[in-house]
């Protein structure tokens, strides 16, 4: 932890550190073979994280391509100074199409409705000066979400070699159970084997050159696993993993690290006698004399209920204390009895590299996304480049 005095009025907020995130973009990059197509994701405020500054930053680790999930999310970093290729994943219609056109962004098309609708917007836009516009095919072989039935790849094949105006720079799918990548026969694999035979139908059309992606966090881990000592040869669109999460129990280990810590400060100590009750319900009694820490962060933060029962750590004395009693809107409290040196204003971490974001997940029954996802707006994101703080946004 770093030893920063918050000059706010509330002690709590979300250090993104931005050394950590261009550590783990080589990381998974280095996983690739040399040349292999890689577009980290930073859809859904960059997994929480803010997607300027890591945008920003990433492009410094030599990222050249992005990936979002929303036209404004595209919109937004463009607003922010990014002129780099951006990809959009998701659906559109014609007026989606038109923006996509007028911001440069790329669209990953996953309909023929979409590929029509890309064209007509390209044809209208270009006609002054024949400008040829990327587009990227998505694949739909077997997570049922998005993309473009293989039965329709031909038809769509056939309307990109016909236009001058469209370039095909990439064709992706999506795994829907990539921790298996490794596995011969398995659902990952027999995804593989039907984006090939669709990958085969664009180049009996004409097309060529284009890139591959399939990998995104847990495929890329997958494919490692049924490695033997080389490099992954498929494109990836990493999430997760890039910002240092992954599930303990799975192997092998990206080697990856946390970029966010979530922290905050004792701001209130209350001494209780056996047999007190503590927050809304009176759930958790006191078995002892005790005292209790307020800590203010909350549900409105993005720090759940369900987390009642979790444990934080105090910072200074690198001691795991439980959070007691019902999580509040704005704070929650945790037992300090066995702690007896902490004090108010002692820092403390409610997530980071411990406890880690997937404990919390593990906790609600969920999945590190929802949780990384879910801090909300209310809590500062502090940039940490080289060690040093650079902005303290008011949001994300």
């Amino acid at each position: 932890m770093m030893d920063v005095t918050l000059s706010r009025h509330r002690p709590t907020v979300a250090f993104v550190n931005l050394d950590r995130l261009a550590q783990n973009f080589e990381i998974l990059r280095d996983r690739l073979e040399p040349g292999a197509w890689l577009c980290p994701m930073v859809k859904a405020n960059a997994y929480g994280h803010g997607d300027s500054a890591v945008a920003a930053r990433l492009r410094r680790a030599g990222a050249t391509h992005l990936g979002v999930g929303l036209i404004e999310e595209g919109v937004h970093l463009r607003q922010s100074g990014d002129h780099g290729a951006i990809l959009h994943f998701g659906l559109f219609d014609a007026m989606g199409a038109q923006v996509l056109w007028e911001e440069r962004l790329t669209p990953v098309i996953s309909t023929i409705e979409g590929l029509e609708s890309w064209a007509r917007v390209c044809k209208q836009a270009s006609s002054a000066h024949q400008e040829r516009r990327t587009l990227h095919l998505k694949i739909n072989t077997g997570m049922n979400r998005l993309g473009l039935s293989p039965r329709d790849v031909p038809r769509a094949a056939e309307m990109i070699a016909a236009n001058k105006l469209l370039y095909l720079e990439g064709v992706g799918t999506h795994f829907s159970d990539g921790e298996d990548a490794g596995q011969i026969g398995g659902r990952t694999d027999l995804q593989l084997k039907e984006f090939e035979s669709s990958v085969q139908e664009l180049k009996k059309a004409g097309l060529s050159g284009f890139k591959l992606h399939v990998a995104n966090s847990s495929g890329l881990r997958g494919l490692s696993a049924g490695l033997t000592p080389g490099r992954i040869a498929w494109g990836a669109r990493p999430g997760i993993s890039l910002y240092g999460v992954e599930n303990e129990m799975l192997t092998p280990s990206l080697g990856v690290k946390p970029v966010m810590q979530l922290v905050s400060r004792i701001v209130h100590i209350q001494d209780v006698s056996r047999g007190d009750r503590v927050s809304y319900g009176g759930h958790w009694q006191a078995s002892r004399d005790s005292r209790i820490g307020v800590i203010p962060c909350g549900y409105a933060d993005g720090y759940h209920r369900s987390f009642t029962g979790a444990s934080i750590v105090v910072d200074k004395l690198k001691a795991r204390v439980p959070v007691v009693g019902t999580v509040c809107m704005d704070y929650f409290m945790c037992d300090l009895t066995d702690v007896e040196s902490a004090r108010i204003g002692d820092l403390v971490v409610l997530f980071g590299d411990s406890p880690s974001v997937q404990e919390l997940a593990d906790r609600m029954e969920t999945i590190s996304y929802e949780v990384l996802t879910g801090i909300s707006e209310r809590v500062p994101r502090l940039y940490v480049d080289g060690s040093i703080p650079i902005s303290v946004p008011l949001n994300s």
